[in-house]
């Protein structure tokens, strides 16, 4: 019970001290911070519309049946805009299929947000992304082809409403902070349980990274815990990484704990041309009981392989297996062949 008023009050206290810290610093920009007259005239404000579609068509296989489609899984439609070299905007919607029944597609707001940058610090505030599912989107690569384990499996989601503060501590070492919701992007607040999480990101060198991360969503009577760890090699055409997740009381929910392995690699072969595969296991476990039996849908292990092929700049398709060995015995291994396609305008 105390360590639960302990965790309510830092947080508490945490999010004061942060909203502060932004009002002084963007005051101080104001203050400060005047561009050159060089600088000034240099700049225009302006922005651009972006779109993005991920397609597929696929052929699934298991136990014996068979299920062929054609899929646009997402299309994001927005529009980016430069108020100032420090200060930018952003706005997208997101139309998905829900993969649910005969429901049809169904849009949602994905990002509005306004962005303070500079050098060494990054604050963003709205419908945000959130830092920890850019980094290891960016390390696996391939959204279009399959979500990143982070994501895929519950451990969070790719946008919220929040605020997040990244500073550039140096060359080798930045961190963030974050306050947001908790409900994701399809949700909103319903509950009044907040969501904090810090994370910090060490470079060692140019192509080798590390970055831990931690979350915490404070209930009346208990907490729920996600931690992750990413190690990242990128280099001459070649880019490998690990990561592993770990949720404890999933859902503020007692012992429901589940964690998560993946790895994941790519090689170009040429310049239009890179093969990538990835392999997840996935276990999730009531701690009073060590059985599966709560998530046995998300456990098990997952192996992804195929080419990626670039026809144009900004146009993709990859060719690809997926796999999937359910935890559960009584359920059969499936076989996916797809193509998918990644659309950039």
């Amino acid at each position: 019970m105390q360590k639960n008023k302990y965790f309510r009050f830092l947080i508490s206290n945490l999010r004061i001290i942060k909203f502060r810290f932004i009002i002084l610093l963007i005051s101080g920009s104001f203050a400060s911070g005047h561009l050159s007259g060089q600088e000034a005239e240099d700049f225009t404000p302006g922005g651009r519309p972006e779109a993005r579609i991920f397609t597929s068509m696929s052929a699934t296989f298991a136990d014996g049946e068979n299920h062929n489609k054609f899929d646009i899984a997402r299309a994001y439609l927005g529009y980016s805009y430069n108020f100032s070299q420090k200060f930018s905007g952003r706005i997208v919607y997101d139309v998905a299929d829900p993969s649910a029944g005969n429901l049809k597609f169904s849009g949602m707001l994905k990002f509005a947000y306004l962005r303070y940058q500079t050098d060494r610090w990054t604050i963003t505030g709205g419908m945000i992304p959130l830092p920890e599912y850019d980094h290891g989107d960016r390390k696996w690569g391939f959204r279009y082809v399959y979500k990143t384990m982070h994501d895929e499996y519950g451990f969070g989601t790719s946008a919220d409403l929040g605020l997040s503060i990244g500073y550039k501590i140096s060359s080798l070492l930045s961190a963030d902070l974050t306050v947001m919701n908790g409900e994701g992007f399809k949700l909103t607040e319903n509950d009044s349980i907040l969501k904090s999480a810090a994370g910090i990101t060490l470079t060692p060198s140019e192509d080798f990274s590390l970055r831990a991360y931690y979350d915490i969503m404070a209930g009346k009577r208990r907490s729920q815990h996600t931690a992750e760890f990413i190690a990242a090699y990128e280099n001459a055409g070649l880019s490998l990484s690990g990561a592993y997740n770990f949720r404890k009381n999933n859902n503020l929910i007692e012992g429901h704990n589940y964690h998560g392995l993946s790895f994941n690699g790519a090689v170009a072969v040429n310049d239009r041309l890179r093969l990538f595969g990835r392999f997840d296991h996935v276990a999730s476990v009531t701690a009073f009981s060590g059985l599966d039996s709560w998530n046995l849908r998300k456990a098990g292990q997952l192996v992804v392989a195929g080419m990626e092929i670039s026809l144009a700049p900004g146009v993709s398709i990859a060719p690809n297996f997926q796999g999937w060995n359910p935890a559960d015995s009584g359920m059969p291994f499936i076989s996916r062949f797809s193509l998918s396609l990644d659309l950039k305008l």
